[in-house]
Protein backbone atom coordinates (compact mmCIF):
# COMPACT_ATOMS: atom_id res chain seq x y z
CA UNK A 1 0.00 0.00 0.00
CA UNK A 2 2.71 2.33 0.69
CA UNK A 3 5.28 1.51 -2.32
CA UNK A 4 1.21 2.38 -4.27
CA UNK A 5 1.00 6.09 -2.76
CA UNK A 6 4.68 6.76 -2.84
CA UNK A 7 4.80 5.96 -6.89
CA UNK A 8 5.57 8.30 -9.32
CA UNK A 9 2.23 7.89 -10.48
CA UNK A 10 0.65 9.34 -7.62
CA UNK A 11 2.73 11.87 -6.10
CA UNK A 12 0.29 14.36 -7.07
CA UNK A 13 -2.57 12.96 -5.19
CA UNK A 14 -0.41 11.72 -2.12
CA UNK A 15 1.06 15.66 -1.71
CA UNK A 16 -2.80 16.51 -1.93
CA UNK A 17 -3.75 14.05 0.59
CA UNK A 18 -0.48 14.65 3.18
CA UNK A 19 -1.85 18.54 2.79
CA UNK A 20 -5.35 17.91 3.71
CA UNK A 21 -3.58 16.43 6.90
CA UNK A 22 -1.28 19.27 7.68
CA UNK A 23 -4.51 22.14 7.54
CA UNK A 24 -6.10 19.52 9.75
CA UNK A 25 -3.58 19.53 12.44
CA UNK A 26 -3.27 23.15 11.85
CA UNK A 27 -6.85 23.61 12.35
CA UNK A 28 -6.69 21.46 15.69
CA UNK A 29 -4.21 23.50 17.20
CA UNK A 30 -5.72 26.62 16.12
CA UNK A 31 -8.94 25.64 17.92
CA UNK A 32 -6.83 24.54 21.30
CA UNK A 33 -5.97 28.61 21.40
CA UNK A 34 -9.70 29.86 20.36
CA UNK A 35 -8.56 30.92 16.66
CA UNK A 36 -10.32 28.92 13.88
CA UNK A 37 -8.29 29.14 10.52
CA UNK A 38 -11.96 27.94 8.66
CA UNK A 39 -13.10 31.53 9.83
CA UNK A 40 -9.87 33.27 9.61
CA UNK A 41 -9.82 32.74 5.81
CA UNK A 42 -13.06 32.69 4.70
CA UNK A 43 -13.38 36.07 6.40
CA UNK A 44 -9.44 37.09 4.57
CA UNK A 45 -9.91 36.03 1.29
CA UNK A 46 -13.19 37.38 -0.41
CA UNK A 47 -11.84 41.01 0.24
CA UNK A 48 -8.05 40.78 -0.06
CA UNK A 49 -7.61 38.09 -3.45
CA UNK A 50 -8.61 39.93 -6.58
CA UNK A 51 -9.52 36.92 -8.97
CA UNK A 52 -10.12 39.67 -11.68
CA UNK A 53 -8.29 42.68 -13.50
CA UNK A 54 -9.35 46.22 -13.73
CA UNK A 55 -10.38 45.45 -17.74
CA UNK A 56 -13.02 43.05 -16.92
CA UNK A 57 -16.00 43.28 -18.79
CA UNK A 58 -19.47 42.29 -17.51
CA UNK A 59 -19.93 39.15 -19.44
CA UNK A 60 -16.58 38.00 -18.15
CA UNK A 61 -17.25 38.87 -14.77
CA UNK A 62 -20.84 37.23 -14.90
CA UNK A 63 -19.36 34.40 -16.33
CA UNK A 64 -16.58 34.36 -13.08
CA UNK A 65 -19.45 34.27 -10.60
CA UNK A 66 -21.90 31.74 -12.53
CA UNK A 67 -18.38 29.37 -12.14
CA UNK A 68 -17.48 30.08 -8.37
CA UNK A 69 -21.55 29.33 -7.89
CA UNK A 70 -21.44 25.94 -10.04
CA UNK A 71 -18.44 24.64 -7.91
CA UNK A 72 -20.02 25.61 -4.77
CA UNK A 73 -17.65 28.11 -3.90
CA UNK A 74 -19.96 30.77 -2.73
CA UNK A 75 -21.78 28.61 -0.16
CA UNK A 76 -18.96 26.55 1.34
CA UNK A 77 -16.31 28.51 3.82
CA UNK A 78 -12.95 28.89 1.44
CA UNK A 79 -11.15 26.10 3.74
CA UNK A 80 -14.10 23.77 3.82
CA UNK A 81 -14.37 24.03 -0.11
CA UNK A 82 -10.04 23.57 -0.75
CA UNK A 83 -10.25 20.60 1.20
CA UNK A 84 -13.16 18.79 -0.50
CA UNK A 85 -10.97 20.06 -4.05
CA UNK A 86 -8.08 18.00 -2.18
CA UNK A 87 -9.62 14.86 -0.77
CA UNK A 88 -11.42 14.42 -4.55
CA UNK A 89 -8.41 15.02 -6.23
CA UNK A 90 -6.33 12.78 -3.89
CA UNK A 91 -9.43 9.79 -4.19
CA UNK A 92 -10.23 10.01 -7.87
CA UNK A 93 -6.16 9.94 -8.60
CA UNK A 94 -5.88 6.44 -6.81
CA UNK A 95 -8.99 5.33 -7.77
CA UNK A 96 -8.22 5.70 -11.68
CA UNK A 97 -4.50 3.96 -10.88
CA UNK A 98 -5.79 1.04 -8.98
CA UNK A 99 -8.37 0.37 -11.42
CA UNK A 100 -5.34 0.64 -13.91
CA UNK A 101 -3.29 -1.56 -11.91
CA UNK A 102 -5.94 -4.25 -11.04
CA UNK A 103 -6.83 -4.03 -15.33
CA UNK A 104 -3.58 -3.89 -17.15
CA UNK A 105 -1.26 -4.12 -14.01
CA UNK A 106 0.49 -1.07 -14.86
CA UNK A 107 -0.21 2.85 -13.67
CA UNK A 108 -1.36 5.55 -15.84
CA UNK A 109 0.88 8.69 -16.62
CA UNK A 110 -0.19 11.47 -14.87
CA UNK A 111 -1.04 13.12 -18.47
CA UNK A 112 -4.02 10.72 -18.14
CA UNK A 113 -5.11 10.91 -14.05
CA UNK A 114 -4.79 14.47 -13.81
CA UNK A 115 -7.64 15.75 -16.43
CA UNK A 116 -9.49 12.71 -14.98
CA UNK A 117 -9.04 13.65 -11.19
CA UNK A 118 -9.10 17.38 -12.05
CA UNK A 119 -12.68 16.33 -14.11
CA UNK A 120 -14.52 14.25 -11.08
CA UNK A 121 -12.79 16.96 -8.59
CA UNK A 122 -14.87 19.64 -10.33
CA UNK A 123 -18.37 16.98 -9.98
CA UNK A 124 -17.73 16.21 -6.81
CA UNK A 125 -16.96 20.28 -5.71
CA UNK A 126 -20.81 21.05 -8.02
CA UNK A 127 -22.59 17.71 -6.34
CA UNK A 128 -20.94 17.00 -3.11
CA UNK A 129 -20.12 20.45 -2.19
CA UNK A 130 -24.21 21.48 -2.56
CA UNK A 131 -24.46 18.55 0.00
CA UNK A 132 -21.99 19.97 2.69
CA UNK A 133 -23.55 23.47 2.52
CA UNK A 134 -27.05 22.14 3.03
CA UNK A 135 -25.50 19.95 6.03
CA UNK A 136 -23.25 22.96 7.74
CA UNK A 137 -25.25 24.99 10.29
CA UNK A 138 -26.37 27.97 9.58
CA UNK A 139 -26.63 31.46 11.60
CA UNK A 140 -29.41 32.04 10.97
CA UNK A 141 -32.68 30.40 10.66
CA UNK A 142 -34.01 31.82 7.24
CA UNK A 143 -32.41 32.51 3.40
CA UNK A 144 -32.79 35.92 2.06
CA UNK A 145 -33.63 35.81 -1.32
CA UNK A 146 -31.86 37.75 -4.03
CA UNK A 147 -34.04 41.25 -3.50
CA UNK A 148 -33.99 40.46 0.01
CA UNK A 149 -30.20 42.41 -0.05
CA UNK A 150 -31.71 45.51 -0.95
CA UNK A 151 -29.69 48.41 1.14
CA UNK A 152 -27.25 45.68 2.01
CA UNK A 153 -23.60 46.97 2.21
CA UNK A 154 -21.22 45.36 -0.41
CA UNK A 155 -17.81 44.90 -1.45
CA UNK A 156 -16.34 45.17 -4.83
CA UNK A 157 -14.25 42.38 -5.82
CA UNK A 158 -13.56 42.97 -9.00
CA UNK A 159 -12.45 45.12 -11.50
CA UNK A 160 -13.33 48.68 -11.33
CA UNK A 161 -17.42 49.30 -12.07
CA UNK A 162 -18.81 52.29 -13.92
CA UNK A 163 -22.48 52.69 -15.00
CA UNK A 164 -23.03 49.99 -18.37
CA UNK A 165 -20.22 47.98 -17.29
CA UNK A 166 -20.70 46.02 -14.02
CA UNK A 167 -18.30 44.45 -11.16
CA UNK A 168 -18.53 41.69 -8.61
CA UNK A 169 -19.37 42.77 -5.37
CA UNK A 170 -19.55 40.53 -2.22
CA UNK A 171 -22.36 41.46 0.33
CA UNK A 172 -23.38 39.66 3.65
CA UNK A 173 -26.92 39.22 4.64
CA UNK A 174 -28.10 39.09 8.20
CA UNK A 175 -27.01 36.06 8.30
CA UNK A 176 -23.48 36.26 7.71
CA UNK A 177 -24.73 34.35 4.20
CA UNK A 178 -22.39 35.27 1.49
CA UNK A 179 -23.90 36.51 -2.01
CA UNK A 180 -21.49 37.41 -5.30
CA UNK A 181 -23.63 40.14 -7.22
CA UNK A 182 -23.43 42.38 -9.90
CA UNK A 183 -22.62 46.20 -8.93
CA UNK A 184 -22.78 49.39 -11.40
CA UNK A 185 -23.11 52.70 -10.10
CA UNK A 186 -26.03 54.76 -9.79
CA UNK A 187 -24.97 57.88 -12.03
CA UNK A 188 -22.69 57.91 -14.69
CA UNK A 189 -19.14 59.33 -14.12
CA UNK A 190 -18.48 57.40 -10.97
CA UNK A 191 -16.44 54.25 -10.35
CA UNK A 192 -16.23 51.88 -7.95
CA UNK A 193 -12.95 50.22 -7.73
CA UNK A 194 -11.69 47.23 -6.07
CA UNK A 195 -11.97 47.30 -2.19
CA UNK A 196 -15.11 49.68 -2.62
CA UNK A 197 -18.17 49.54 -0.36
CA UNK A 198 -21.47 50.18 -1.93
CA UNK A 199 -25.30 50.19 -0.72
CA UNK A 200 -27.11 48.49 -2.70
CA UNK A 201 -30.26 50.31 -4.22
CA UNK A 202 -32.32 48.53 -6.87
CA UNK A 203 -31.84 45.50 -9.23
CA UNK A 204 -32.42 45.28 -12.82
CA UNK A 205 -32.00 41.42 -13.86
CA UNK A 206 -28.62 40.56 -12.54
CA UNK A 207 -27.10 43.98 -11.90
CA UNK A 208 -27.64 46.00 -8.82
CA UNK A 209 -27.43 50.04 -8.93
CA UNK A 210 -25.27 50.94 -5.60
CA UNK A 211 -23.96 53.92 -4.60
CA UNK A 212 -20.73 54.34 -2.43
CA UNK A 213 -21.07 53.68 1.39
CA UNK A 214 -19.96 56.25 3.62
CA UNK A 215 -19.79 55.13 7.52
Amino acid sequence: MVDFLLTQANLPFTLSLAFVLILGVLEALSLCIGYSLVGALDDWAPSDVDVGSHGVGPNEVSGLTEIAAWLCLDRLPLLIWFVLVLISFSITGYISNYLSMAINNELLPQSVTLPIALFFTALSCRYVGALVARILPKNGSGAVSIDGLLGSVGTVTIGCAIKGNPSEALVKDQYQQKHYVLVEPELAGIEFSRGTQVVLLRREGTVWSAARFDS
